[in-house]
This record gives structure tokens, sequence and C-alpha cells, in this order.
């Protein structure tokens, strides 16, 4: 084996890694869980490279010492493999749903396969099974071993199977290159398992996460931080686009949290941030998928569509009104969610900007007057 080769792969990963650690800082405090996730299989795969090469290095090498690295610096390797693979799949379905209930639901079973090769890794340091080292210190992995690119590549095909149901449900996932991300692994881990005493896997993970990272970075500008929904400067940027197309009718729904302030007041500033989210994600479920949902301002969001009508805008209400209640009724928040809801459809020869957000702005309001007329 070359070891400079071996030094240089491994070292690059860690500063791509930890160069990317130290600029996300800013990202990364949003505190969203798929950030926090991010955070972690970021952090063990920069961890990884380090034990890789150490690993390596002590190869061969005769002495207590050196052997006692080689065991528990493979066995590491070995373990975080299925950490990080779920951790990816975690930080897939946190991208897509925004909801710790699903996690909890799903992964006490997706986890599985997951936490059985972890303890295979523990079980291996006192009956070989995935890899021993030899009586001159030389490392040796056993047929057993490829199993765990085989449950890596279980966990990656079950992410990419998440985002194609989301998809065909919900519409397109953008600025999120899936692809780019994960096709680095997949080359670093093919030859990882044909080219023996080859090390490209954990260097391929660190590019793999810088990509992903770049991608969160050009969404970062267009996203709203706290709901994961594009913000005021998204919308401003495509309405100009949208309004040019006389040959699409362009629709637009305005929506409303009703008594936000009395959550805010009543459970603090983080209960109504999670409200807030919680709009967004019943938002995201109910819309079709040629729809941009956007977070307009505090506890208002609009809906824009093309090819719209008085039909279509009232379907789609109608949906956001049913994933409203069917919210309430199973994800057992300490407030209830309501939502007033106004639309309005784009004349060109009649609408500038300002009008038309100003009808789907009255429309609404009309609604939340009726409310709380009728709640007073």
């Amino acid at each position: 084996m070359n070891m400079l080769a071996i030094a240089i792969a491994d070292f690059v990963g860690f500063i791509m890694i930890i160069s990317m650690l130290i600029s996300s800082h800013v990202l990364r405090s949003t505190k969203r869980d798929e950030f926090k996730v991010f955070t972690l299989i970021a952090t063990i795969s920069a961890i990884a490279c380090i034990v890789d090469f150490l690993t390596f290095y002590c190869d061969g090498i005769p002495g207590a010492f050196t052997r006692t690295v080689g065991l528990i610096g493979n066995t590491f390797c070995f373990a975080v493999n299925p950490i990080f693979a779920v951790g990816w799949c975690m930080f897939t379905e946190f991208k897509l749903y925004q909801s710790r209930a699903r996690i909890r639901k799903k992964y006490k079973y997706v986890v599985i396969p997951g936490d059985i090769m972890v303890l295979l890794t523990i079980v291996n340091m006192f009956y070989p099974i995935i890899f021993y080292i030899d009586e001159n210190n030389v490392y040796h992995r056993l047929p057993f071993s490829y199993m765990f690119y085989v449950v890596e590549a279980g966990y990656m095909i079950y992410s990419l199977i998440q985002i194609s149901l989301y998809e065909k449900r919900y519409g397109k996932v953008r600025f999120f290159p899936v692809y780019l991300m994960m096709g680095p692994i997949i080359m670093g881990c093919l030859l990882q398992v044909f080219f023996y005493g080859v090390s490209l896997l954990w260097v391929s993970f660190a590019l793999g996460i810088t990509s992903l990272y770049m991608a969160m970075q050009n969404e970062f500008s267009y996203l709203d931080t706290l709901t994961g929904l594009y913000n005021r400067a998204y919308l401003d940027y495509l309405f100009e686009s949208y309004a040019k197309d006389h040959n699409s009718r362009l629709g637009g729904i305005m929506i409303d949290v009703d008594y936000f302030k009395k959550i805010n007041d009543t459970y603090g500033h983080s209960v109504g941030d999670e409200a807030l989210i919680d709009v967004a994600r019943v938002i995201r479920f109910s819309k079709p998928d040629k729809a941009l949902a956007v977070r307009f301002a505090g506890d208002e969001f609009i809906l824009l569509m093309k090819d719209s009508s008085d039909e279509s805008m009232q379907k789609i209400i109608s949906n956001i009104r049913n994933e409203v209640d069917l919210f309430n009724d199973t994800e057992g928040r300490q407030y209830k969610l309501s939502l007033s809801i106004g639309y309005a459809l784009f004349d060109p020869d009649k609408d500038d900007t300002d009008s038309f957000f100003r009808h789907m702005d009255d429309n609404m309001y009309e609604e939340k007057v009726r409310k709380h007329s009728q709640r007073d």
C-alpha cells in the first residue's frame, strides 16, 4: 500500500469536512433537525478520516500498542459505516417532512439493520467475523465484511425510495442534489471493495458531504430558515417571470395563522416557532407539485401557482383544510391549528404586484373577520 497516497486522501477528506463545518456555522445554528443530523454525520466522517490513516499506519508494525490501535481503529471505521447510512436516511426524511413524530415512529424499525451491524463489530473484537489482525499485526478483512457495503447500499436505496415517493406526491425537491452527494460515496465504496488496500471510502464521504453543503448554501439564500419554505426574495425572483407569462393564468393563495399571538403568549415563542413549522408542513403536504410555497411575513404564507382557475384554487384550499384537520387529530400538539385563507387570480390587464397581493390579503381577511366574530 502507498502510505503517502492514503495520508493525502484522508488528510484532504478531513480538511474538507472541517472547513465545511466551520463555514457552515451560521447555517447549522438554525437548529433545524436535519442540520443537527448533518453535523453528526459530517463529524463522524472527519474523525473516521483520522482513524483510517492511523489504522493503515499501524498495519504490520509490531507491538501491543499498534495492535490495539489497529483493532479499535478498524472496529470504529466499520461501526460508523451503518451509523453514517442511518444518519443520511434521517437527514433525508427530516429534509422532506420536517417531522420528529415520523422519525420516532419509523426509525425504531429502520435502524435495526444498522444496530445489528454495529453490534457485530463489537463481537468481532473477540470472535473475528469481519476482519482480524494476525500475529504480525497485519489487517485482513473477511468475507462477511462485504455485508457492511450491502447494508449501506440498502440504506442509500431506501433514501432514494423516500425521495421518489415524496416527489410523486408533493413535487420535485429543489436544492437537494442527492445524486451529487451519493455519487462520490458509491464510487468510493466500489473502489474500496474491488481494490484491497485502497483507502478512498472516507475521502469520498467527505466529497459527498461537501457537495451537499454547497447545495444547502445555495438553498439557504432562498429559504426561510425556520420553516424550510421559500422566502420573500425567491417569491420576488419568480413572480416577475410568472406574471409575464400570458399563456398561463397565475393564481395565489394567502394563508394566515389564526390566534397565533395567543399561542405565543400562552406557550412561549419556541412553541410558536413549532406552530409555524407545522403550518409549513401542512401547506407542503396540501399543495400541488407545481405550486410554490412561501413564508411571506411573520405568520403569513403564500401559495403561487400557474395554470390556475377558481376550481383549482378552491381544491387546494379544501386540501389545506383537510390536512389541518388531520394534523389536529393525529399530532397531539398543545395547540390546534386554524388558518384563514383567501385567494385571487392575476389579471395582467388590471393587476400589478401590489394589487394582486392586496386582493389575496383582502379575501383572507374577510374569512379571519368571520372567524373572530363567530368566536366572540
